[in-house]
């Protein structure tokens, strides 16, 4: 049997969609753009969606997990760069930005931009929300003194 990433629910290994939901099982060989695995990202749609909990003992978290870390220990190798702007290694300005205002889900087709834009707002939150009081403003503080 295999888990459905999205819902959780067993399916047979053959299978190529749920029985319960009729995600598409996570096919990893399948090529997307982004640092995470489809299975991670239909495990978040999952969770996002109540179709599942967000469940610290799923492999599927534990995937997600290790996505997050690789990815997070990749931009390591950004430090010291100098001339460095993260706008424009994203394609993401000002006026994208602003374009936030609305409503935007990643669930939508949304324009590249935007979605970039998005996420870019979802990091700074989770550092918010991760990270608190004196560790915040160190971690800023580290932030400005290398800008410099």
């Amino acid at each position: 049997m295999i888990e459905c990433p999205y819902c959780g629910a067993d399916s047979d290994e053959a299978a190529r969609f749920c029985d319960r939901c009729g995600e598409r099982l996570s096919d990893e060989a399948e090529q997307r753009e982004g640092f995470l695995r489809r299975s991670s990202v239909q495990y978040l749609q999952g969770v996002r969606h109540g179709a599942r909990p967000l469940d610290p003992s799923s492999a599927y978290h534990e995937g997600l997990c290790a996505d997050l870390a690789g990815a997070v220990a990749d931009l390591s190798y950004l430090a010291e760069v100098e001339t460095l702007a993260l706008s424009d290694l994203i394609d993401v300005d000002d006026e994208d930005l602003g374009a936030l205002d609305r409503d935007l889900s990643p669930d939508t087709d949304l324009p590249e931009t935007d979605r970039r834009a998005l996420g870019l707002v979802v990091l700074v939150g989770l550092l918010e929300d991760s990270f608190e009081g004196r560790t915040l403003d160190e971690l800023r503080a580290l932030g400005v003194e290398r800008a410099e």
